[in-house]
């Protein structure tokens, strides 16, 4: 595998002001938060390096700073650091955002080199593995089946939403060993559907099987049910499962 360096070839060459560092700014975002995002958060993960901590953290600075209103943490922080690149002084001049331009870049540079050289220095099957297991996973795929087996139907609007909540957690988390990306997945597309953050002792698949209310219209209130029973009594494996069914028997009887 390999990061995507389709998008260099359409990034602005020359900074000549203000707006020219803003799209800088929103091409290096949209680079290293969009098309590299999955990719730079599982190199980051596996070897953490300071260097591209410190890009991340100025890319997401400089982004919020222009694109979002009422940011004045980052507004601050944003005109210190153009600030300290022109020498103390605000960027004036086509030479002063052409530097400004220039800093971003060296800065982003040493990101990816330390990414580049995180690839070169693990070249074992695992690492390839764990590398492409985590980028090769469809979270739009993987809601739209959770859904499917809740009995669920979702318009566009709801499943954009769903699949943005998993993409946002997904983003974040690093498999651990005899961790399956798919079945993380489903738990993180199954508490986004019926609006719950516990995890169950059990799948939700294996819930619904064991109740026999897969892909019925009774399959959310089930997983409610088999949430606060989990969270209720605190059991584990087989055990959860025998108290799940006495209180699924009680109520249904």
């Amino acid at each position: 595998m390999a990061l995507d360096l389709s998008l260099l070839g359409a990034w602005p060459d020359n900074v000549q002001d203000e707006a020219g560092f803003k799209e800088l700014v929103s091409m290096a975002y949209k680079l290293w938060w969009e098309t590299w995002k999955l990719d730079v958060r599982f190199l980051i993960s596996y070897r953490p390096q300071g260097g591209a901590r410190d890009f991340n953290d100025l890319i997401n600075l400089l982004r919020t700073s222009y694109q979002h209103v009422g940011a004045d943490k980052q507004d601050k922080q944003a005109k210190r650091w153009v600030k300290t690149v022109c020498g103390g002084r605000d960027p004036a001049t086509s030479d002063d955002w052409m530097a400004c331009g220039s800093a971003l870049m060296k800065t982003f540079n040493t990101a990816i080199d330390i990414l580049c050289q995180i690839i070169t220095q693990n070249r074992n099957n695992e690492f390839r593995v764990a590398w492409q297991t985590k980028v090769a996973v469809s979270e739009e795929a993987v809601v739209v089946r959770v859904a499917a087996d809740l009995g669920m139907q979702l318009n566009d609007g709801l499943r954009g939403i769903h699949v943005s909540q998993v993409k946002r957690r997904w983003a974040g988390y690093r498999l651990r060993k005899g961790e399956v990306a798919d079945d993380i997945l489903a738990a993180f597309a199954e508490e986004s559907l019926i609006s719950r953050t516990g995890k169950l002792p059990r799948s939700y698949y294996d819930v619904l099987s064991e109740l026999k209310v897969l892909g019925t219209p009774e399959a959310v209130p089930t997983l409610r049910l088999a949430h606060a029973v989990a969270e209720l009594t605190r059991a584990v494996g087989e055990s959860y499962m025998k108290r799940l069914n006495e209180v699924w028997a009680l109520l249904r009887g």
